[in-house]
C-alpha cells in the first residue's frame, strides 16, 4: 500500500507543483503512507459513526443530506489537519509542497468518505438513502 499512497499523492500534488522539495524522501518513505492510512482510518470511522452509531444505535435522526455534508466536511478538515500535524511532527519543513499536500489530502479524505458511504450505507437503519437514493 505504500506504493499506492506514494503514487496517489505524488500524482495529485504534481498537478499543482512539479518541483519536489529537498525533503521529498521523507514524504516518499514515511509521510505519504502514514498520512494515507490515517486519513483512510478517519474517513472509515466517520462513516461508521454517521451510519451506524448516530443513525442506527443512537437513533438521533441525523439522516438528512445536510448532516451527511457536515460529516463529509469534518472528514475533509480532519484530513487537512492530519497532513499538517503528522508532517510537521516527522520533521517536514513548512513549504508550498506541504500546503499542496494538505489540500490534496483534504480531497482524498472526502473521496474516501464518499466511497465508504456508498459501500456501507445500505445497512443503516435510518440513513440508507443518505446522501442519495438509488443503487449506490
Amino acid at each position: 500500500m505504500q506504493t499506492f499512497f506514494t503514487s496517489l499523492y505524488s500524482a495529485l500534488i504534481s498537478i499543482f507543483q512539479s518541483q519536489r522539495p529537498a525533503d521529498y524522501g521523507l514524504y516518499k518513505t514515511d509521510l505519504f503512507s502514514l498520512v494515507g492510512w490515517s486519513t483512510l482510518g478517519v474517513a472509515l470511522v466517520l462513516v461508521l459513526a454517521f451510519y451506524y452509531l448516530f443513525n442506527s444505535a443512537l437513533r438521533t435522526g441525523m439522516f438528512r443530506t445536510m448532516h451527511w455534508v457536515l460529516t463529509l466536511a469534518l472528514a475533509a478538515g480532519l484530513g487537512t489537519l492530519l497532513a499538517n500535524t503528522l508532517s510537521k511532527s516527522h520533521g517536514a519543513e513548512s513549504s508550498s509542497y506541504l500546503g499542496y499536500f494538505m489540500v490534496v489530502n483534504m480531497v482524498v479524505a472526502a473521496l474516501w468518505f464518499l466511497l465508504f458511504s456508498v459501500l456501507l450505507k445500505r445497512w443503516s437503519t435510518y440513513a440508507r438513502t443518505t446522501p442519495f437514493i438509488g443503487p449506490f
